[in-house]
């Protein structure tokens, strides 16, 4: 069975113990979407976005066949800088967008990243969570992605977190269609991927873990709630690996 991650984080003194636990459980390609925290929250500058993104290539480059990378970006950034950067990540392999909570995403700033995103036929994952007790400042939710994908119909969007976001985010987005919901976000809920796919469909929920190896959430629960969900085989082959390569255009 194909199975891609579409949401895995770098962390460098890690990756190399990461990728073998990964390969060991059949995972068949993980997208590196970098170490969006290495600078912290907030606003990182054009040289710190730089950072990450080079040490994002420099895996991929490395892992060459088993990963692929999304190259990170501030919305904050002027629009030469942005699409510079652009350019430059595709150049290295890299095959779409990060974005974090630097800018909520109902933010006009946001519309350079989508224009040039819907350009050049890129999936835009942007991160969102409805926190409990309290959102970081310029954290976007899923009210705000669907508001980010009634602006922007044409590109891929993908909504991290399913867990984080809930039946209430599902529902958020269920009217557009250019949303997919990954389904990471802290550990394994009960029913929830059931329901994912009930509303949305299965071609619209993609695998994604967020792991945080060897500390936190890892490769086997966050597969454990796919593997284990009530729902056809057939949508289980499309969530694990099917509608990631669709959208990546990986094989």
């Amino acid at each position: 069975m194909l199975i891609i991650d579409i949401h895995f984080h770098s962390r460098k003194s890690e990756i190399s113990e990461c990728i073998k636990y990964a390969k060991k459980l059949q995972i068949s390609k993980i997208c590196n979407l970098g170490s969006v925290y290495q600078y912290g929250l907030g606003n990182p500058t054009k040289k710190q976005i730089e950072s990450i993104n080079n040490a994002t290539i420099r895996s991929v480059r490395r892992y060459s066949g088993f990963m692929v990378g999304f190259c990170f970006l501030n919305p904050r950034h002027d629009k030469e800088f942005i699409r510079k950067e652009i350019v430059r990540c595709l150049s290295d392999k890299l095959q779409g967008i990060k974005l974090e909570h630097c800018l909520n995403c109902r933010d006009k700033k946001l519309d350079v990243i989508m224009k040039i995103a819907e350009e050049m036929k890129l999936p835009v994952l942007q991160h969102c969570f409805y926190d409990v007790l309290k959102q970081v400042p310029d954290e976007s939710d899923p009210s705000d992605v669907a508001n980010l994908a009634s602006r922007f119909p044409k590109v891929n969007i993908i909504m991290p977190h399913l867990a984080g976001c809930g039946i209430r985010g599902v529902q958020d987005v269920r009217p557009y269609p250019n949303v997919y919901v990954d389904t990471s976000g802290m550990q394994p809920v009960n029913g929830l991927v059931e329901y994912a796919v009930k509303e949305l469909g299965a071609k619209r929920v993609l695998y994604g873990s967020d792991v945080y190896y060897p500390s936190g959430r890892d490769f086997a629960a966050q597969l454990g709630r796919v593997l284990g969900a009530r729902i056809k085989e057939s949508e289980k082959e499309l969530i694990l690996g099917l509608n990631a390569k669709k959208i990546l255009g990986v094989i």
